[in-house]
Formats: C-alpha cells, sequence, structure tokens
C-alpha cells in the first residue's frame, strides 16, 4: 500500500486520550495499568494536530464513554474496575487529558466499545468530509487503535499508525500490537512521517510485506 494524500482527504484521528485512560490519577492507573509517558504522549500528539492544521486536514478527537454502568456491557464482566466507575458520562475520568491541543471547529466522536467505527457517527462522518486516508493516535495500543484500525481497513480506507504517538500499557502487547497492524491494516511510521503526510507531503512508501522484503521494518516499535 502506498499511502498519498493526493485521491482523497487524510484526517488525523485521535483515540481515547482521556483522563481515565491516561492520568495517573485515574481508574486505569488504579488498576495497575498505565501510560508510562503521558506528557510526552500528549506532546508528540499535539505535533501532529499542528501538522494537521498546517495541512488544512481535519481533526477528529475519538472518546470512549458510557452514560451508566448497564452501558459497559460485557466488559463489566472482564474489567471488573470498571463495572461501577470509569468512562462516565460527565465525570473527570471521561474527559481528555488536560494540553492536548482541542479547538473549536475540531470533531468529536462518542463510543460505547471499543472501535471508534462501531455504534458511532465516525463512518459518516469520514465520508461527508471526504476522508480516504487515517492518520491514527491514542491509546490503547493493542485495545482501541487496533479496533479502530481494522474497521477502517474493512472499510477500505488507508490507515496510518503514527508508532510515537500510539501507547499501550504492557509492552509486549504494545510492539505486537504494532507489527500486526504493519502486516495489512496499516502503514506504521515514525511521528515524522506521519506529520509530513499530514502537512500536505507525500505518505510512506509502499510496505515492506508487500514489496516482499518483510514486513518487521517498518512496522516495530522502538
Amino acid at each position: 500500500m502506498s499511502t498519498t494524500a493526493s485521491s482523497a482527504t487524510t484526517a488525523l484521528v485521535v483515540i481515547d486520550v482521556q483522563n481515565d485512560y491516561c492520568h495517573p490519577d485515574g481508574v486505569f492507573a488504579a488498576a495497575g495499568l498505565r501510560v508510562a509517558d503521558p506528557d510526552g504522549l500528549v506532546a508528540r500528539i499535539n505535533a501532529l494536530v499542528a501538522a494537521a492544521r498546517s495541512g488544512g486536514r481535519p481533526v477528529v478527537w475519538v472518546r470512549m464513554e458510557w452514560p451508566d454502568d448497564a452501558a459497559v456491557g460485557l466488559l463489566a464482566e472482564r474489567s471488573p474496575f470498571l463495572r461501577e466507575r470509569g468512562l462516565r458520562r460527565g465525570t473527570w475520568g471521561a474527559e481528555p487529558v488536560a494540553g492536548l491541543d482541542r479547538r473549536p471547529g475540531d470533531h468529536e466522536v462518542v463510543k460505547p466499545r471499543f472501535s471508534a467505527f462501531h455504534r458511532t457517527s465516525l463512518d459518516g462522518l469520514l465520508a461527508g468530509l471526504g476522508v480516504g486516508t487515517l492518520v491514527m493516535a491514542g491509546v490503547r495500543t493493542d485495545f482501541c487503535v487496533e479496533s479502530t484500525v481494522r474497521d477502517a481497513f474493512f472499510r477500505d480506507l488507508r490507515v496510518v499508525v503514527a508508532r510515537d504517538a500510539v501507547a499501550g500499557y504492557v509492552e509486549e502487547l504494545h510492539t505486537a500490537s504494532l507489527r500486526l497492524m504493519g502486516t495489512v491494516f496499516a502503514e506504521v511510521v515514525d511521528g515524522g512521517e506521519a506529520a509530513a503526510l499530514l502537512a500536505g507531503g507525500a505518505g510512506p512508501g509502499p510496505s515492506h510485506e508487500r514489496s516482499g522484503t518483510g514486513a518487521a521494518g517498518r512496522s516495530d516499535a522502538r
């Protein structure tokens, strides 16, 4: 897959950079699941946002949110710490992390499950904006980011994942997810390449897997 911004609009999609997911006082940190460098993650995401703004690209902020305990569904069984708190509508934990460069005119999507396409307005929003390529950032790499990347691929949307602007809680799972996404679902590139695409330059070249030289070189986490 060779990704360029020539045939359709490129958009930046930022997944779940919320207090409960990322802040040291959030419910995930209380359960032992911590983003290693949340301030650094915010800075790297903001660099992509700045590039998108300079290139006139849409910026889409996605967040996970539930109106009540029942809406958590099966996840409440798999992650019991979410049964009665966490990511509830109107709470501090559901709010975006402080410091993100969010502005009027940006787009927002609220989702109830891992994928940003599941029971949300994202599909219609992207179609209305003429988006054919997504640059992806946010958390959690191996859950919500990967789920969204897969669903984008199933919709024939090209995806570029900025490897240094996504984060997980378990390094092995984070790295494995980047490698998996980089096989067929997305191009996994450094933040500088992703920023160049958003600013209006050419995207990453053909993937190593599809050029026959192996996927690990492009898709491994650093």
